[in-house]
This record gives structure tokens, sequence and C-alpha cells, in this order.
């Protein structure tokens, strides 16, 4: 699904955040280690607590970023999906 959404060069320069479906995703540089999240929408990264978020650790390679972005595709549908233009609070928001 995901299809690599973005070029590791740019995570090597800066974090990369999208959406799909209403669910949102991060993929961040950190040290030697490419970080990957998914969370729930519509609220950005830093509003969202870290327990909605899921996350795993890659090799930051061109390997790694493969990995992180099957790890996304195959937890992908362990998120609510929320309707486009839909409003909701975090407490009614959930994982799964």
């Amino acid at each position: 699904m995901f299809k690599e959404p973005i070029s590791i060069n740019y995570i090597k320069l800066q974090p990369y955040f999208g959406s799909y479906n209403g669910i949102s995703f991060a993929l961040i540089k950190k040290e030697e280690k490419l970080e990957a999240y998914l969370y729930p929408g519509p609220f950005g990264f830093d509003a969202t607590p870290d327990e909605k978020k899921l996350k795993a650790e890659f090799e930051f390679s061109k390997e790694g970023y493969e990995q992180a972005v099957s790890w996304m595709d195959e937890h992908f549908g362990e998120f609510e999906i929320i309707p486009h233009g839909k409003r909701f609070s975090l407490e009614e928001i959930s994982k799964g």
C-alpha cells in the first residue's frame, strides 16, 4: 500500500509525516536507526499520546527502509479507519 512513500534521502534531512485513510504514519531518523510509527488520526504526531502509537525500529539503510514500509503495510489494519472530515476526541480513537 505505501510503496516507499518518500526517498530515504529525504528522511536523512528531516522526519516524514503522512496519513492514509485517517491513519497517520511517521518515518524518523534517530542516530543510525529508522523509527517507523503508525498512529490514529486526526491529530498530529506530537499531539498523539505515545500509548496510541505503534512503533518499530529498523537499520537506517535502503533495506531497513524497505522493511519499515513492509511493517507499516502489515500493521496498518490494526487501526480504526476514520472517515474523511469526521472529528473525534482522543478518547474515542483506539488502536484495533
